[in-house]
């Protein structure tokens, strides 16, 4: 089943369960799976993210499935929903997602909780042409929420492969603001799931408040030693000297990026020089066909390719 997506669905933000945890906290849980059934997969990750969590309830359940299970989308969600309430699952296709345990899953799940509030819009695109329209129906649904005067960043992911990201992140901006903090990539065959339903053709921008901070980084390096070190650059660009304080670190990595790698052998150098710079902080991300991000906590974001896109969420 696909879900139909009017000109623009949001989403209020959600307000702290009962469970969640102090002020200034943020509950952060994330697991993969390698289970070769669709639905078994699925819920294998949300446990492990829902482990993670404790006792705090999930506002926001991100789902990453790879381009082998596109097909099977829709049996990853139904397994995680299995775990998690179906109406909080976003996410999206990819050619492989990343966490701290691997970057190259199958499936990867990110729950997350505490002192965070969720505000979620989605849009279609009809194309090129309409892409900074798209742009604009995200940021304008977002616009009341994004006023916001505690720490944010926006999560955009869908239909967006380079170029067409920049585009998306132009109306965006034409809306928020130039420097609005955006990170994110284009989802793998254009393949995005909104609250548990499969959608095409769109793009999803999810709004994270709270009493929070920031970092961000954007590198791109394609020589055989740079795509190593590019990754450890975009990671301390994003922590800055705050290691001790990070909740969590997203990373978009592209896919060409990816298959450099492969192809010299050293793709699991990446993940251990993220995980050198990030040190015991939970990683979450995939690779895409097109990267958002800002280059440093004042620039201006931007849809980008052949990057790696890093956003560091640190609490006090």
């Amino acid at each position: 089943m696909r879900m139909r997506v009017g000109v623009v669905s949001a989403l209020v933000a959600l307000a702290l369960g009962a469970q969640a945890l102090a002020a200034g906290k943020l509950a952060v849980g994330n697991g993969i799976s390698a289970a070769k059934e669709a639905k078994a997969a699925g819920e294998e990750a949300a446990k492990k993210a829902k482990a993670g969590l404790g006792d705090a309830a999930a506002k926001l359940v991100l789902l990453h499935y790879s381009e082998a299970l596109i097909g099977k989308a829709l049996d990853v969600v139904e397994g995680v929903a299995a775990v998690f309430p179906k109406e909080l699952i976003y996410g999206c296709g990819a050619y492989v997602a990343l966490t701290q345990e691997s970057n190259n899953a199958a499936v990867a799940v990110l729950a997350l909780g505490g002192d965070v509030a969720v505000t979620a819009a989605v849009a279609p695109t009809a194309g090129k042409q309409d892409d900074i329209e798209c742009g604009k129906k995200i940021g304008e649904a977002l616009k009341a929420a994004a006023t916001a005067g505690q720490g944010k960043t926006l999560l955009l992911f869908g239909a967006c492969h380079i170029p067409r990201n920049d585009q998306v992140v132009k109306g965006i901006c034409g809306v928020l603001g130039e420097r609005f903090p955006i990170v994110g990539a284009a989802a793998c065959r254009d393949d995005i799931v909104v609250k548990g339903e499969r959608v095409r053709g769109s793009n999803v921008g999810i709004l994270l408040t709270g009493p929070f901070a920031c970092g961000f980084g954007l590198k791109h390096d394609m020589s055989v030693e740079g795509l190593i070190s590019s990754a450890r650059d975009a990671l301390k660009s994003a922590i800055g000297e705050k290691k001790d304080k990070v909740a969590l670190v997203l990373v978009f990595d592209c896919g060409g990026r990816r298959g450099a790698m492969l192809k010299n052998k050293n793709f699991e150098k990446e993940l251990e020089a993220m995980k050198e710079v990030a040190g015991s902080a939970p990683i979450f991300g995939f690779y895409g066909s097109g990267e958002m991000g800002c280059a440093g906590p004042d620039a201006a974001p931007k849809g980008v390719g052949f990057h790696i896109a890093a956003c560091a969420i640190t609490t006090e």
